[in-house]
């Protein structure tokens, strides 16, 4: 394994597997047809009482508000300051920092932008490189780019993959999927140029990586993948992460109504429906189905009940 290689898999802030006792696999690394995409499906669990764990898994995303959205190197300096001084003051800040970057209009998807970075984190092992909340200079605000930023190496080649991320939470399946590979395809399928969709994001990547990633020797290797005049630059691969949440009425309405292996036999039977849809968004951008995308696909009991409960936790 390279010097890169460990380091970058250093930045990887992953837990110990919290995120399975509140989503229940349904299938993963499962082909979409005709694409070189992959579905990673599940749904929200129940609890001892048949309710599904709703709130819970918005405040477990949401206890994850610094990892997602303050720089390395201010969460390293903080927890320096801890072990020095024993005292949580610092990450207090950070906290408090975190929290006033969130906007506060109703139709955010942020939400589902920390659930995707957790998703990515904690199941497909693929850390940050770059926060795009730290990015933003007020709450008010929302970030034009991608919904996320991820990174792999591969030594055997010295290739560097980047992960462009989109996050999608609406109603209807179709149209979470339609507007998730709408906002995906640019990055993906734009050739590397002045010009080209990823022009924005790769330079602040390359003006934040001190901020991200807070070691010196990690930046100077990574930034030649991003410099054009550098031949490292046709190394850099592209490929997708995607979250899609949408709504379904299999979820219990009050306790004990219906158990989890009931609700399971539901959603494995719309499975193949889900799948087959994204397949058909996918093909619909020619030269999209041949690149690599991991796609996570959950339903939810309600989208808006969700975005409105994290807002209102977020800002309390």
């Amino acid at each position: 394994m390279s010097w890169i290689e460990n380091a970058i898999k250093s930045l990887l802030l992953n837990g110990e597997g919290e995120i399975h006792s509140r989503i229940e696999k349904l299938g993963t690394e499962l082909n979409i047809d005709k694409t070189q995409a992959l579905g990673y499906c599940y749904f929200i669990k129940l609890d001892g009482q048949g309710n599904p764990r709703t709130q819970d898994l918005i405040e477990f995303v949401a206890a994850k508000i610094i990892d997602y959205s303050i720089p390395k190197k201010l969460q390293d300096e903080a927890s320096e300051h801890h072990k020095r001084t024993g005292s949580f003051s610092k990450i207090s800040d950070l906290e408090k920092r975190a929290k006033a970057l969130f906007t506060d209009l109703n139709k955010t998807g942020e939400f589902g932008e920390m659930l995707l970075y957790t998703l990515v984190q904690e199941i497909l092992e693929l850390p940050q490189l770059i926060s795009k909340m730290s990015l933003k200079s007020s709450g008010k605000l929302h970030y034009q780019g991608a919904d996320g930023i991820h990174v792999k190496f591969d030594p055997k080649d010295e290739t560097l993959a980047l992960y462009w991320g989109e996050s999608k939470m609406q109603k209807k399946l179709n149209d979470a999927l339609k507007n998730c590979f709408d906002s995906l395809k640019g990055f993906l399928l734009d050739t590397f140029g002045h010009n080209s969709t990823q022009t924005r994001d790769l330079e602040l990547i390359t003006q934040n990586l001190n901020q991200n990633i807070n070691n010196p020797e990690l930046e100077k290797a990574l930034v030649r993948y991003f410099d054009l005049d550098d031949d490292m630059s046709n190394k850099l691969k592209y490929r997708g992460v995607c979250f899609v949440g949408f709504e379904s009425n299999n979820y219990p309405s009050k306790p004990f109504e219906k158990t989890l292996d009931e609700i399971k036999d539901q959603f494995l039977k719309e499975m193949d429906d889900w799948l087959n849809k994204g397949g058909k968004h996918i093909k619909t951008h020619v030269g999209l189905e041949s690149f690599e995308i991991h796609v996570f696909l959950i339903p939810f009991p309600s989208v808006q009940k969700f975005r409105d409960n994290f807002l209102e936790l977020i800002g309390s």
